[in-house]
């Protein structure tokens, strides 16, 4: 396809999973248990729980809300973004309410304040973490004035209140620089490492779906050689048969429609045999959009008689150029022939342009087309698929058509191959569009 520019990475892909959220889950019990350590220690040295009920509150609820989240995700089949986003924000709450009873900023369990950022940079879009870290610093910059004063977490009580007040702002610029450089780089190296994980993805589809071309052509190229043999004993055949003199005239005329046959056979194996040598040298010719397409409606058309086949040239202004190899006007030609094959007596070809891309437009008024192929050749993941290829094959079988589909796995991969693309859609009133969109290219460009 024509590539277009595009930001580093997108959201479709971020991906935030259940086997994520129990991990930040799993995170989540452990800081809490160290907290409930935390609780208990203070229990069995001051005798008391006067000044401890807002934090077991606080726990109580953390790990409530832990249990029921970790339900759900045995039986939820997906998390979305936001989904996951509430879970970090539960934890930034949930432990500022733990911060609050327990000293606050001079507690030094504030900084797992840390835990839910990386996470989110980790695993949402940019958004959704700059959310998170504002989240934090806004929590950790309350709970410098705001909290519950807790003995066990004043080491800074006999420095003086001045001292102790530099040391808890210290440790706040140091947490919004270090929240700061995560937020900035983490995304930025996650979003680096999305974005390759999605090229090498987008690389081994290209890989498989050429393997299947390299199969069906390797297969074509076996069938066109042993197709050689048979042919030249048949033509040999019907020349002797022309020497007789005894046949009438009905006979010959029939023998002489079977010589043509065969010749327009052995010509089209001679063809695709020359295609193979020019594709395999890489060989590329530069033609007008326009002669290129009229080339290839008229040596289709000798073949097709029957079949009205009209060449609508929309484009204004100069007509670009194109540069293609053979396997190109193939491709045209198998959109063709499916056209033809859906019973419609006529087709329209329409060619326009733009600055940059050539629209060649394949309008049939045949009964259309399954949207189980519409939908499989817009996902664009593996290609037109073999089940929605045999389902569309069926389809036309049942109203009298005789196309097989493969011709349009085959014109996409040319297309994709030539750096356009190939789309498919039902005409309104009937019938359907196949659209080869080509790059402009060549003298003309």
């Amino acid at each position: 396809m024509v590539e277009t520019s595009r930001p580093l990475a997108t959201d479709s892909a971020y991906s935030p999973s259940l086997a994520n959220l129990r991990s930040l889950l799993a995170i989540r019990a452990i800081a809490l248990l160290g907290q409930a350590g935390v609780l208990a220690y203070v229990l069995t040295v001051s005798k008391t729980t006067a000044s401890l009920r807002g934090m077991a509150a606080s726990l109580v609820i953390l790990a409530l809300l832990t249990v029921a989240s970790l339900w759900w995700s045995t039986r939820a089949r997906d998390v979305s973004n936001l989904q996951f986003l509430a879970q970090l924000m539960v934890d930034v709450i949930g432990w500022s309410a733990l911060m609050y009873y327990s000293g606050g900023a001079d507690n030094p369990f504030i900084s797992y304040y840390i835990v839910p950022l990386v996470v989110a940079a980790a695993v949402l879009p940019w958004r959704y973490t700059w959310l998170v870290a504002a989240a934090s610093v806004g929590a950790y910059s309350l709970l410098l004035y705001f909290r519950v004063p807790f003995p066990l977490f004043s080491p800074h009580a006999a420095m003086g209140h001045a001292q102790g007040s530099i040391h808890s702002l210290g440790m706040w610029f140091n947490f919004l620089f270090s929240a700061g450089l995560i937020t900035f780089f983490v995304v930025r190296m996650a979003a680096v490492l999305r974005e390759q994980e999605v090229r090498e993805m987008e690389r081994r589809e290209d890989r498989l779906r050429h393997d299947q071309i390299l199969a069906v052509a390797s297969l074509a190229a076996g069938t066109a050689h042993e197709l050689g043999t048979p042919l030249a004993t048949m033509t040999l055949l019907v020349e002797e048969l022309q020497q007789d003199e005894s046949l009438g005239r009905q006979a010959r005329e029939d023998i002489e429609l079977l010589r043509q046959q065969l010749l327009q056979c052995r010509g089209t194996l001679a063809e695709l045999s020359d295609t193979a040598e020019l594709s395999a040298a890489g060989a590329r010719q530069v033609r007008a959009t326009d002669r290129f397409t009229r080339t290839v409606v008229e040596h289709w058309s000798a073949r097709r008689p029957r079949v009205s086949c009209r060449v609508i040239i929309a484009g204004t202004g100069p007509v670009p150029m194109i540069a293609f190899d053979q396997t190109l006007p193939q491709a045209l030609e198998n959109l063709l022939n499916n056209a033809a094959d859906t019973g419609s007596e006529s087709i329209e070809v329409t060619v326009n342009w733009t600055g940059k891309t050539v629209q060649i437009a394949i309008r049939d008024h045949g009964p259309g087309v399954q949207e189980s192929l519409l939908r499989s050749l817009g996902a664009g993941s593996d290609g037109l698929g073999t089940a929605a290829l045999t389902e569309h094959r069926a389809a036309l079988q049942n109203r009298g058509g005789t196309g097989l589909g493969i011709g349009l796995l085959l014109a996409r991969a040319t297309a994709e191959r030539h750096g356009g693309q190939l789309q498919l859609a039902n005409a309104p009133g009937g019938g359907a569009i196949a659209t080869l969109t080509l790059p402009v290219g060549g003298e003309g460009a």
